[in-house]
Parts: structure tokens; sequence; C-alpha cells
């Protein structure tokens, strides 16, 4: 399952705030309904506890350009916008996409 990069904890946590700020601006979507209604998401983020078929569905968004990132633990994520039980939070392109870019890319 190549298409899908892991991601520490540490980058995590600082991604948060960026993806907290999402959730208010309608950049985020919550749940993995919502991810697999939304069409040109940049980024999918997912707890490493998603099942095996769901993380091969998921996957296949790397085909449209999807960059598909795996975390030890959704909670610090989901903390971070007043949620518990998120396990799969999807970036739509712009902005906030960019800025989480810039983000991974200072991380490498």
């Amino acid at each position: 399952m190549t298409e899908i990069s892991p991601l520490d904890a540490d980058t995590a946590a600082r991604l948060a705030p960026l993806v907290a700020i999402g959730c208010s601006s309608g950049a985020t979507v919550i749940g993995l309904s919502a991810v697999r209604r939304t069409k040109k998401l940049a980024y999918v983020l997912l707890d490493d506890q998603v099942a095996q078929g769901t993380q091969r569905e998921l996957a296949q968004l790397s085909r449209f350009g999807t960059q598909i990132l795996q975390l030890p633990s959704m909670a610090t994520v989901a903390q971070a916008f007043g949620r518990t039980d998120v396990k799969v939070v999807g970036i739509k392109r712009g902005a906030l996409a960019q800025g989480i870019a810039a983000k991974l890319a200072a991380q490498e």
C-alpha cells in the first residue's frame, strides 16, 4: 500500500492547529462518509486503526492527486477541533492544503 505515507505523531501535532482552522473555514471535511463524497481533496489524514479495506479504498484517492497520510493516532488532531471520535479527515485543495504542504516540506 505505497499510496499511504506514514506521518509521525510530532508532525501530526504540528498540523493539528491548521486542521482546526480548516474546520472553521470549511476547508476540512470530517469523517469517512464526508471524505467519500468530497472531490478534489489535497490530503486525507487517517488513523492507524482504520480497517484495511477502508485504507485500500482511501489509497485509491491517490490516483486523483490526493496525498494519504496515516497517523499513529488521530486523537491530537481531532482534539484540536473539539472531537474525539474522528478517524478520517480530508483537506480540500486551497490555501489550507498549501499551508500543510509547507509544514510537511519543513519537516523533510
